[in-house]
């Protein structure tokens, strides 16, 4: 009895200097990854003579929160925000009703060759978007979409391979029985899809929505080539724009903007996280 105590305790021993081991070999790292996201908050409260002083001054000494202030006022970033958020929130909602639309098709519904289009789809994954760029803005620009939001939202309605593949796989890991008991009951396609398949697939649509907002709200190069006015500007362009409108380089005020810039998408991964998690971990029969 007491050489098992004595084995049980010298195994949570070892199991204990395994964990520290591990926190060892892999604090580096973590400071290696957070030290950037650290710099930007003491940057944002710093000013600009301290930012770039060397050696850096990692502890703002006095702390500035009128770079806030200063930042949001010298550009409407207020409006910016308005803008970034409308688009988000509208191709949010157009790419989730389309994919899912999608996906229920390829997942339930039986049609000649539905396989190989089903790949089809999944093969436009591979074309990466620098390659359709050019298409696309002569398409919108003879549409005369340009220096409008249409290139960002319409498109959106037609859904996207990644979230139509996210369904595909959600609906075919629903048991078949679900299905033939509504079929019995009188259920058509769409009332299936809305009142059963819907409110099932809240992981699904989380996941979706968190990623095509992130995507969204971080997108740089499609309203750099598609928008021209400075009233619909979006976020990362306004950033990116700030320092040639400055005149310099101002980082404290550039890292005050973008910690506002970076709580919307954040808030909302640590909102969702656990129907993401969910959502992702989807396995065909």
């Amino acid at each position: 009895m007491a050489d098992t105590k004595r084995f049980t305790i010298g195994r949570h021993r070892r199991q204990q200097l395994q964990r520290i081991g591990a926190f060892l070999l892999l604090l580096p790292g973590l400071l290696w990854v957070l030290f950037p996201s650290f710099w930007m908050f003491t940057a944002a409260f710093s000013t600009l003579k301290q930012v770039l002083k060397f050696p850096p001054e990692l502890i703002p000494n006095p702390w500035i929160w009128t770079n806030f202030v200063e930042g949001f006022t010298y550009q409407p970033f207020g409006r910016y925000f308005a803008n970034s958020l409308q688009i988000a929130l509208l191709r949010v909602i157009g790419m989730v009703l389309a994919s899912s639309l999608a996906g229920y098709a390829f997942a339930r519904l039986r049609a000649p060759d539905r396989e190989v289009l089903f790949i089809m789809v999944l093969a436009t994954m591979m074309l990466p978007w620098t390659v359709t760029m050019i298409p696309q803005f002569v398409l919108f620009k003879n549409l005369g979409w340009i220096d409008t939001y249409k290139p960002f939202i319409i498109p959106a309605f037609g859904g996207g391979p990644f979230h139509i593949f996210l369904f595909r796989q959600f609906f075919r890991s629903i048991q078949e029985d679900i299905f033939e008991a509504a079929r019995l009951d009188g259920c058509s396609y769409p009332a299936i899809y809305a009142r059963i398949l819907m409110p099932l697939s809240k992981p699904v649509i989380a996941t979706s929505a968190i990623l095509i907002f992130q995507a969204s709200w971080q997108s740089l190069i499609q309203p750099l080539i598609f928008l021209n006015s400075n009233e619909k500007y979006t976020i990362p362009l306004g950033l990116a724009t700030f320092r040639s409108t400055y005149g310099s380089s101002p980082w404290n005020l550039i890292m005050a903007v973008a910690i506002v810039a970076a709580l919307p998408p954040i808030l909302l991964f640590f909102t969702g996280q656990q129907f993401m998690l969910e959502g992702i971990v989807v396995t065909d029969k």
